[in-house]
């Protein structure tokens, strides 16, 4: 199954006609920020509107805590439900707030991954076989990390399309979601985007409906007199690859596109203008 996912309510309408031609589910909601949430009559409108949806909710601040709880427990039931934080896991789960759900996946946010750095294979390099496979291991392969997290609910997980990550995954016995293309490098807490354009949230997320390019120009140099910034060595230009920012997320891309044995593969609509990602719609169909 393909998935497309969006955190932007206006994309909705188009979404929802590609997701008919194309016979794939919706998702909606955020891994990462919890001021790009749908409204919950925005999600129980969409729900009747599709066969298959996915509300996803995002790494949780403490002074927001409260208030994403709060919206879990009134979404409609009967939807996949991604969970990204722990502590909203566990509080929801001690409390019974994740009854009726479609299922429950443990989302990026809590399954970290090493393949998800851009430079992995040079942080492996001189390390025997055993370390690298230990190295590039999902966390949900600890199986005691793997127990506690069934035993709140998880029910499947969500993770980068890398091969090796995706290898890893498959031995949890969990359904995994691959996230096709751009993969997670790191999440934020004081948001890039709204830094950059020099707003406070939640005023700044209209800035979020679309990546914006990131490249190396310059590094902290500590062999310097006195120490600074330089210019970096070609070496390191060559390893150091374009980033893509979104909100508070870096990602990179990658073209894994081995998609056997996945129970969804997922499609950020929020990285693509519309017409291309019917393209990548169509180029992963082809995979199935």
């Amino acid at each position: 199954m393909i998935e497309i996912r969006t955190n932007d309510t206006a994309k909705i309408d188009r979404l929802l006609g590609l997701c008919e031609e194309h016979r794939a589910s919706l998702g909606i909601g955020s891994e990462s920020c919890v001021h790009r949430l749908p409204s919950i009559e925005q999600v129980g409108k969409i729900a009747g509107q599709v066969e298959d949806m996915t509300v996803v909710t995002p790494i949780t601040p403490q002074n927001h805590y409260g208030r994403v709880l709060e919206y879990i427990r009134g979404l409609p039931r009967g939807i996949r439900l991604v969970v990204n934080d722990v502590g909203v896991l566990y509080a929801l789960h001690r409390d019974g707030g994740l009854d009726g759900f479609e299922a429950i996946a443990a989302g990026r946010g809590i399954v970290h991954t090493s393949e998800a750095c851009p430079w992995v294979d040079h942080l492996v390099r001189d390390e025997s076989e055993e370390v690298k496979a230990a190295f590039l291991q999902t966390n949900l392969n600890y199986s005691r990390t793997l127990e506690f997290m069934k035993g709140m609910g998880i029910s499947a997980m969500e993770t980068d399309l890398e091969s090796r990550t995706i290898r890893a995954a498959f031995t949890t016995g969990l359904p995994v979601a691959g996230h096709a293309e751009f993969i997670a490098v790191s999440y934020t807490r004081s948001c890039h985007t709204a830094r950059y354009y020099g707003e406070v949230p939640p005023s700044c997320v209209q800035r979020c409906n679309s990546p914006i390019e990131l490249e190396l120009v310059d590094m902290f140099d500590l062999s310097g007199t006195p120490p600074g910034f330089a210019q970096p060595s070609p070496e390191m230009l060559e390893i150091y690859p374009t980033l893509h920012l979104m909100g508070n997320t870096v990602y990179f891309k990658s073209d894994c596109k081995d998609t056997t044995g996945l129970e969804r593969v997922i499609l950020n609509a929020d990285m693509y203008d519309v017409d291309i990602l019917e393209e990548k719609i169509l180029s992963f169909r082809s995979w199935e």
